[in-house]
């Protein structure tokens, strides 16, 4: 990977994947069973910096929509030392999250326990992922309120992602092993 991360950072993605680990062998939070795979969805939860590193400067509020258990965003707001706000609904994985903040002293994450549709922000982030939660289209609808003209959006899509693109929308693709990375800019959709 040709984005540098800091051995501090190295170091709390290390604790996440632990953490993890533990939390998901009792809640059953991910389909990760052993710190391999947790490692691999970090490093797809990181790989978009290959890709859009000039995109990223200058961001600094990330939102991510159905949080669960913090991929992408945990690691992306670790790496990236920004402002991240995880909206989770589901009561265990807010918990978790929460509990994730506080073991690592994450004063930059904000944890919120709602739906996107849900979310009132005064000021709308400059950067939104979401990784397998609704389709292309209704994550648009459902997220319309937080997307300003200046937000980057990442979605972490399968193999299908070209049956959800609607017709019409401007946006890369990205595509490595079964993954489709999908980005679209605030103004193209606003």
């Amino acid at each position: 990977m040709s984005f540098k991360i800091t051995s501090k950072a190295a170091k709390m993605l290390e604790f996440y994947a632990k953490f993890l680990l533990e939390w998901n062998a009792i809640h059953s939070l991910s389909g990760a069973r052993d710190l391999d795979s947790i490692h691999k969805n970090i490093a797809d939860s990181l790989y978009p910096l290959e890709f859009l590193g000039e995109s990223l400067k200058g961001k600094k509020r990330l939102f991510d929509v159905g949080s669960g258990n913090g991929f992408p965003a945990v690691a992306l707001g670790i790496a990236l030392e920004i402002e991240v706000i995880l909206c989770e609904p589901n009561a265990k994985k807010a918990a978790f999250l929460q509990n994730l903040k506080s073991q690592l002293g994450l004063k930059n994450f904000v944890i919120l326990r709602q739906r996107v549709e849900e979310v009132k922000l005064e000021k709308k982030p400059d950067f939104i992922t979401s990784r397998a939660t609704f389709s292309v289209a209704e994550f648009l609808k459902k997220a319309r309120a937080i997307i300003g003209e200046e937000s980057l959006i990442l979605l972490y899509k399968g193999s299908l992602v070209e049956s959800e693109i609607p017709q019409g929308l401007e946006c890369e693709r990205f595509q490595r092993d079964f993954r489709n990375y999908l980005v679209m800019r605030g103004e193209k959709i606003c």
